[in-house]
């Protein structure tokens, strides 16, 4: 394959530090991803004479889309054990709760990628648009903080062919974790 352009995210799954299980979170309409390097020089007598870029393990996902309200509540920190049942707020006593996000993403030949980015943290507010009258439902927007993991990695992927462990294939959307592509050393 010479060639991979991301084209379409059929499936994304979240799954917070607390949690046990990846929940589904496919109704996405745009998902932008950058990430951070870091740039080194070297010098000799006042001229650069080398430049390594490397990166950071860190990033941002900005990304539309319409969010199951029990992800959303978790991810903002509105459920308060300080309100009766039923009742979420967001405001001082709210914490942003870490999560992980595994996505599915094929090119506009069909062929599929995985993707996982295994340390996040939503950075930005609660922001919602109600529109009366509009002809479209507004999705949310929020950008998302990469953080490296345990490993130094922010994001995590293979293309499907390429992924020769059978194990790593059928459990990255719903089990994916950092170890579980890892090298072992005998």
């Amino acid at each position: 394959m010479s060639v991979f352009s991301e084209y379409e995210l059929r499936k994304m799954g979240i799954k917070f530090k607390s949690g046990e299980a990846y929940q589904s979170a496919d109704c996405v309409g745009s998902c932008e991803e950058e990430l951070e390097s870091k740039v080194i020089t070297k010098k000799c007598r006042g001229n650069v004479v080398k430049t390594t870029v490397r990166g950071t393990g860190s990033g941002t996902l900005t990304i539309s889309m319409h969010m199951p309200y029990e992800i959303y509540t978790q991810a903002y920190g509105m459920k308060l054990d300080t309100l009766i049942e039923g009742v979420q707020a967001y405001g001082q006593n709210s914490r942003h709760e870490a999560f992980a996000i595994v996505q599915d993403v094929f090119d506009e030949d069909g062929v599929e990628k995985f993707k996982a980015y295994p340390n996040c943290i939503i950075q930005t507010g609660v922001a919602r648009k109600i529109e009366n009258g509009a002809e479209e439902v507004a999705e949310i927007e929020m950008e998302v903080s990469i953080m490296p993991d345990e490993y130094g990695n922010g994001v995590y992927e293979a293309l499907a062919s390429e992924l020769t462990d059978e194990t790593a294939k059928t459990t990255w959307m719903t089990a994916f974790t950092p170890d579980m592509v890892q090298v072992t050393k005998a």
